[in-house]
């Protein structure tokens, strides 16, 4: 296969890949067992590579090494240690590991609240006026469903297994789990980039808020127009 020259335009030491340069303009992203050489890379080191693919069909450098001649060191492939100090640091038993636990970031709560106060106020309506009482353990129980998607789904992405397919998020979040996928999104960071899967989890949250909006306020009005019987 015929080598590239590039340069070493990125790298992260700790998770142990990076991306390089080529005149072109274009990157190729590698990873540290694809290295061969005396040490390990560093942002502006002189390389060669060949081209390939990974299996989304993205641009990836392989058998990567030093643009100088060197001996082939494989202990550059394994993740440096702590230091001392770090060495050392005892593990506390009140954060046991889990290989399971995903990223979390704060959640907007005062949000969710703002989003939840028509489908609330409509719940308590058909609660007092028609002894209505399964409309917010039906939305508990699929924001629950919702949530554990979110995040079986988010397990999945990490370990590159087979994927929960986006309609069935979707369609939980129809049901009613709008809201428990609204705090998996933001606890998980998981579906907030993909523009065309947040369009329509967006319009069901505004589709939701209308009807309760509708019963709240209009009595309904706007929805039995709709209805064929209207």
């Amino acid at each position: 296969m015929t080598e590239h020259a590039g340069i070493i335009d990125s790298w992260d030491d700790e998770k142990g890949f990076g991306f390089i340069a080529v005149a072109q303009g274009k990157k190729f992203f590698f990873h540290i067992s694809a290295l061969r050489g005396s040490h390990r890379p560093v942002q502006g080191d002189s390389v060669f590579f060949q081209a390939g693919t990974d299996k989304q069909g993205r641009p990836i450098a392989i058998h990567v090494r030093s643009a100088a001649l060197t001996i082939d060191n494989p202990a550059i492939r394994i993740k440096p240690r702590l230091n001392k100090k770090e060495t050392y640091r005892p593990l506390k038993k009140s954060q046991p590991v889990n290989k399971h636990r995903l990223i979390e970031h704060e959640i907007p709560w005062l949000k969710l609240l703002l989003l939840l106060i028509f489908p609330l106020a409509g719940a308590f309506n058909l609660l007092m006026d028609y002894g209505v009482l399964w409309v917010l353990p039906a939305y508990l129980i699929a924001s629950v469903v919702s949530y554990y998607f979110y995040w079986d789904d988010k397990r999945r992405a990490k370990n590159n297994e087979w994927r929960i397919p986006e309609a069935n998020l979707q369609f939980w979040a129809l049901l009613g789990g709008w809201p428990g996928a609204f705090i998996a999104q933001q606890q998980f960071r998981h579906k907030t980039k993909k523009l065309s899967f947040r369009m329509v989890f967006w319009i069901i949250v505004i589709t939701h808020q209308l009807l309760w909006f509708d019963w709240v306020v209009m009595d309904g009005k706007w929805l039995v127009a709709l209805l064929p019987f209207g």
